[in-house]
């Protein structure tokens, strides 16, 4: 267990010291452009975006290492699975960070992404083993940390007024990575579960692009897209656990009719 810690514990300084880098270096920004279905997409390679990449290296490498030292080696196939909520996190942040310009809030927002990595790895850890005691208080762990990054992240994306190429393929990225963490405390095999975080990924893709033709304010939006990725989720866990009937497809519907109706029908 200690090696465990001291793996998470130097993994969380090395990311937050490589954001921490990438606000405090300058080097010259050069900007890259191409052209994706007709559309000009810019490339912005700066200190910040270098930075991002470092830290989200250093999130893989220590949530691996982390994992191995796991006394249940026959579970450690496939350990990449485990990395969806961490680098849903480090990008979260990476992105956030920049947007920042009050240093107290700076340092805030740098402190939650160090504590929830933290708290995602030490959750992923204890996941390992679904027989272990600490597996229910972890997997609830993780999908609160899960849902919370899912509402912060399509709020962000949204606000940043990106073109619909741009902002449904970030935001199915990370229902991407972010379903697959999710859907692995159903215990179905790996290849259903990337299956399913794949569909998740391209339906809130799809749906993003139909949103952003509606005159809605962007927080209304991604509380809209939050709520759809919450009823796929719930859907598919039910699916994987062999759980899914009428009944409950019915009560999921009024609970996103209901939602929904409250977000966009009353005045905010």
């Amino acid at each position: 267990m200690n090696e465990y810690r001291s793996h998470l514990s130097v993994t969380i300084w090395i990311v937050l010291a490589s954001l921490t880098l990438g606000h405090l270096i300058s080097i010259p920004e050069r900007t890259f452009s191409v052209s994706v279905l007709g559309s000009p997409i810019d490339f912005h390679f700066s200190a910040m975006f270098l930075a991002g990449v470092a830290a989200l290296a250093a999130a893989w490498a220590g949530a691996e290492a982390a994992l191995r030292t796991h006394p249940r080696k026959d579970r450690l196939r496939h350990t990449y699975r485990f990395w969806g909520l961490p680098t849903a996190i480090v990008l979260t942040g990476a992105v956030l960070l920049p947007e920042i310009t009050a240093e107290a809030a700076w340092l805030i927002t740098l402190a939650l992404t160090g504590a929830a990595l933290a708290a995602s790895m030490a959750g992923e850890y204890h996941t390992v083993d679904p027989d272990a005691a600490e597996y229910g208080n972890a997997r609830l762990l993780l999908n609160g940390l899960a849902y919370a990054v899912a509402a912060v992240a399509f709020i962000l994306i949204y606000l940043s007024r990106s073109r619909s190429l741009v902002s449904a393929t970030l935001i199915g990225l990370t229902a991407g990575l972010l379903a697959m963490d999710l859907l692995r405390g159903s215990r179905a095999r790996m290849r259903l579960v990337f299956l399913y975080s794949a569909l998740i990924a391209l339906m809130l893709a799809q749906l993003t692009v139909i949103l952003n033709y509606w005159p809605f304010a962007s927080e209304r939006v991604a509380l809209a897209l939050l709520i759809g990725f919450y009823l796929l989720v719930g859907l598919a866990q039910q699916m994987l656990r062999g759980e899914f009937n009428r009944r409950r497809v019915i009560e999921y519907l009024i609970i996103a009719v209901v939602t929904v109706s409250v977000i966009f029908l009353f005045p905010g």
